[in-house]
């Protein structure tokens, strides 16, 4: 046993604490499917917006980044920072779409957007693609880390991992729903990020501080965009090019997302919808992220010889902090797992009961019913991600093969709330598509040495190709149908001038302020995130240029709305 009981008290403490919270809010959570998935559409800005954050930072967020870094450099992480512009296009294009439309899910925007045979087909299919197969490969990635987390800390192997770190989990959320989830996330958010802050300090100290880190390890490691040693035609350059031009745009979550859009749909109002967007997008990239590449530049000086790369960061958990740090640390773990695997687990049992059993297999039927339903399904997920966790080996290898996975829908979800012409049969030719050239891909000998930018662009070009040619093969959804949809959610932009000439009295949206924001919101966020990082390293004058930037985009953001109003209000 490498923990003591003080250590074994605080984890216990905090699951003690998880589990009392899902006791708690049972009855609440009981009585309706709103108050079960989200909150009875109730929550602050803050409250929605940490839990975000919280879900997105899981157990294998600071072993992904460690091995992004040990790996490759600082610059690698651009994999996951290139999504700031996709955020950005969550809040200042999409999260007051969502809000207004008053959906459950996401998935739900397909009975409200489309019309036909089609449309109900396509709903259904999402409910067990993203339910069943999406999520419990994210799922999976998730207890995969933990499982590499119980293995060093306490020698556990990968099943009895597997069973014990989820095993709260899946009983609060099972109990108490999305009011347990979002309650558990706060806190949680706040222990992970004590533990990453933690680690950070102690693994800089025991390395000599920052300026020894940067005197002994590889200079091109610090380096925040890749080098051109190689060309513009070099495998660092295009993977970089793969990832902002590629990456943030053609994902399956381009227009939020489940995640986001269930925290969407659960706040207050539009304004609050868009501020926890908002929020999030600068705690997620400008907080979150250098307590980890710090952590994990001090490894390189530390465990040099290291060859799971992932590993390393539960490891300096174990060797550096005393005992009590020691199990705030491993309950920051916990925290951070099961705030994502609730989550998943929640919107999972959300899309089922909502978007397949509802609509499809029982139409009428009391709340109560339709919860039970949910909750059975949370289980049976919990068995299926089981079954694939154990068969997982890599974090990074998840994390790109989700990206590419979904890479060929991004497009087709965001042009549907901008041109009229999108069908349903759009976004199935977009999926089917996406899925099989995947699948040939990652898996045909021919592809084997590609590297990922290609198999990337590959899965996208061939998508994109299918789904517009299916689109102007197909039938127009029904003219009906989208001028209740631009009635309700007013989206703007060229592409909706057929529908405004349909009906006079239609509002004519204009898209010029929100792509102004997007720009301001990408410069503002890019700014405070390399900023930060930049004064932490000891390049002060970078860092100030850089936060400088972000500061005038925050400026510009707040004139444009005192102009507008559109903004926060």
């Amino acid at each position: 046993m490498k923990l003591s009981y003080l250590d074994l008290s605080i984890i216990g403490a905090y699951m003690l604490l998880s589990l009392l919270i899902g006791i708690y809010f049972t009855k609440r959570a009981s009585s309706s499917m709103n108050e079960f998935f989200l909150s009875g559409r109730n929550l602050p800005w803050w409250l929605a917006g940490t839990s975000m954050v919280a879900t997105t930072f899981s157990s294998d967020t600071p072993l992904y980044v460690t091995g992004l870094v040990r790996g490759h450099g600082i610059y690698e992480n651009w994999q996951w920072w290139c999504f700031i512009l996709s955020g950005m296009m969550a809040v200042f294009f999409f999260a007051r779409l969502w809000r207004r439309l008053g959906v459950l899910t996401d998935v739900e925007l397909i009975d409200l957007r489309y019309s036909g045979m089609s449309a109900s087909f396509l709903r259904g299919f999402k409910a067990i693609y993203f339910s069943i197969a999406i999520h419990t490969i994210i799922k999976a990635q998730v207890i995969l880390a933990m499982a590499k987390i119980m293995d060093v800390s306490l020698g556990w192997g990968k099943w009895e991992s597997i069973a014990i770190s989820s095993g709260i989990t899946i009983v609060y959320s099972t109990l108490s729903g999305y009011w347990g989830v979002v309650t558990t996330d706060f806190f949680q958010f706040i222990i992970s990020m004590i533990g990453a802050i933690i680690l950070a300090v102690a693994s800089v100290r025991k390395a000599g501080g920052i300026d020894s880190i940067k005197e002994n390890i590889p200079s091109d490691v610090l380096n925040f965009f890749p080098t051109l040693d190689e060309g513009f035609m070099g495998a660092a350059f295009m993977t970089f090019l793969g990832y902002i031009g590629l990456s943030w745009w053609s994902k399956y979550s381009s227009d939020g997302g489940g995640v986001i859009v269930q925290r969407i749909a659960s706040c207050k109002d539009e304004q609050h919808g868009l501020l926890a967007t908002f929020y999030f997008n600068i705690a997620n990239y400008a907080l979150r992220t250098w307590p980890w590449i710090l952590a994990a530049l001090a490894s390189l000086v530390l465990y040099p010889a290291v060859k799971d790369h992932e590993a390393v960061y539960p490891k300096m958990m174990m060797d550096l902090l005393p005992s009590g740090l020691k199990g705030l640390m491993l309950a920051s773990f916990f925290a951070a797992f099961m705030s994502t695997l609730s989550t998943y687990l929640n919107l999972s049992s959300a899309y089922f009961v909502n978007d397949f059993y509802k609509p499809f297999i029982k139409k009428v039927a009391d709340e109560r019913h339709y919860i039970n339903v949910a909750r059975l399904m949370t289980l049976f997920l919990s068995v299926i991600t089981g079954i694939v966790a154990y068969q997982v080996t890599s974090i990074i290898g998840v994390f790109k093969f989700l990206i590419a996975f979904g890479s060929g829908t991004g497009l087709v979800y965001i042009i549907r709330w901008y041109w009229w012409r999108v069908n349903a049969w759009s976004e199935i030719s977009a999926m089917i598509s996406s899925t099989v050239t995947t699948f040939i891909v990652y898996t045909s000998p021919i592809f084997e040495i590609s590297p990922y930018y290609t198999k990337l662009f590959m899965i996208i070009t061939i998508s994109t190709v299918v789904w517009i040619t299916v689109t102007f093969l197909t039938k127009p959804v029904d003219e009906k149908k989208l001028i209740e949809f631009y009635s309700k959610t007013n989206p703007g932009g060229p592409g909706w001038r057929h529908i405004e000439n349909l009906a006079n009295d239609l509002p004519r949206g204009s898209l010029k302020n929100d792509i102004l924001n997007f720009f301001y919101g990408v410069v503002l966020v890019v700014g405070f995130t390399l900023g930060l990082g930049k004064l932490l390293l000891g390049y002060y004058i970078e860092g100030i240029l850089y936060a400088v930037s972000g500061l005038i985009s925050t400026i510009l953001i707040y004139r444009n709305h005192k102009k507008t109003k559109k903004i926060f209000c």
